[in-house]
């Protein structure tokens, strides 16, 4: 919220809705403080001056206020006003009207393809269950990641499922702790969660381009301090140190996001190496489509000059010249198996297992050419 900006300017009420306008402002100003953009300290407008702009009865406005400090929300003290207290950690307040009755949210690390096949699993155990979807972006990031939680619990959903999302702040652990939450592809979270085996794809990928006789591999990642991301990092350098292949430094290219203009950048970075490897392990999709597609650009040939193997398989692998050889995850399948583990947490269950990991499987097509070993 800008400095000066009323968090109040944009209310508006409902009288047909069935709830009393008294809840509505009740609510309302509860979200706000669960949302932060009304921040323990912050003085509320005067009863009088908030019932002017909605236009309703100076008693509506009192009552509301009323229960908010009976929640122990804000405080109205003398001579300064109602000032907000506290931020609600565990839902709203009683006196609020709920929102998220038989309500999950998938909290995911961005909108891209890779997520829609995760996003249909669960919504296929959800619809069983008369169960309602919520789907928010977290945009690759924790701090927006850790906002979103904070308001989808102030908003009653039942349980979330939080998908690559990356290490959220510390401080949420509290807040979720009586809420169920299942996390998927994040290795460095504790509780229940479901995973990809990431080192077993890097070692799998790695090996197989070693097993075509390449000694000098590159790799292309996303930034290796994302837990998910390390981990098939981890996966190419065990391969490469089992297989003897050069463990040079400069064969990592490690790049900021997961876009085909990073992989080209990254391939870029490659190529231009005095000695450029023969093979490349691009740790994404779209980072394999951007490899291939600056390794064309300058005229190297796929499979005789580079081989190239991607994480993880995507449609697009196969109608690219030439189709890619993939590592395939089970994407779907790790969406109806965290669907079905939340079900069982709000339901008041206890998973047998808390850490479920999932296998990869390689696809070969014709990006890294006549095995060598065959």
């Amino acid at each position: 919220m800008s400095p000066g900006e009323d968090p109040l300017s944009t209310f508006q009420l409902d009288p047909r809705s069935g709830v009393s306008l008294a809840t509505q402002i009740c609510t309302r100003i509860a979200l706000q403080i669960a949302d932060g953009d009304l921040a323990p300290g912050d003085l509320l407008p005067s009863v009088r001056s908030l019932a002017g702009r909605l236009g309703v009865n100076v008693n509506t406005v009192r009552a509301a206020y009323a229960r908010l400090e009976a929640d122990g929300l804000v405080q109205t003290r003398h001579g300064v006003g109602t000032v907000v207290l506290a931020t609600p950690t565990g839902g709203l307040p009683n006196s609020a009207v709920p929102f998220g009755v038989n309500t999950i949210a998938v909290l995911v690390a961005d909108l891209g393809a890779f997520y829609l096949p995760l996003v249909r699993g669960i919504q296929d155990v959800a619809s069983d269950r008369g169960t309602l979807v919520l789907i928010a972006d977290a945009r690759d990031s924790p701090r927006l990641a850790d906002a979103m939680t904070r308001r989808l619990i102030a908003r009653g959903v039942d349980g979330i499922i939080a998908v690559s999302v990356g290490r959220m702040p510390d401080q949420l652990d509290s807040r979720v702790t009586r809420l169920p939450i299942v996390h998927v592809d994040q290795p460095d979270r504790r509780g229940y969660s479901l995973l990809f085996d990431g080192e077993g794809a890097g070692f799998s990928a790695t090996s197989h381009l070693i097993d075509h006789g390449h000694d000098r591999i590159g790799l292309i990642t996303a930034p290796l301090i994302w837990a998910n991301v390390a981990e098939v990092s981890d996966g190419y350098r065990r391969a490469i140190e089992v297989g003897g292949a050069d463990a040079s430094a400069e064969l990592v290219s490690e790049v900021p996001e997961f876009t085909i203009e990073a992989g080209r950048a990254a391939m870029a970075r490659l190529l231009d190496l005095p000695h450029p490897p023969s093979a490349v392990f691009a740790a994404g999709s779209t980072l394999a489509l951007g490899a291939l597609t600056e390794a064309k650009s300058r005229g190297v040939r796929v499979p005789r000059d580079l081989a190239i193997v991607g994480y993880t398989d995507t449609p697009m692998a196969e109608l690219v010249d030439p189709p890619l050889t993939m590592v395939e995850v089970p994407v779907r399948e790790i969406g109806v198996r965290a669907m079905r583990m939340l079900s069982d947490l709000i339901d008041g269950k206890k998973p047998r297992r808390r850490r479920t990991v999932l296998d990869p499987e390689l696809i070969v097509r014709q990006s890294c050419g006549p095995h060598d070993r065959e």
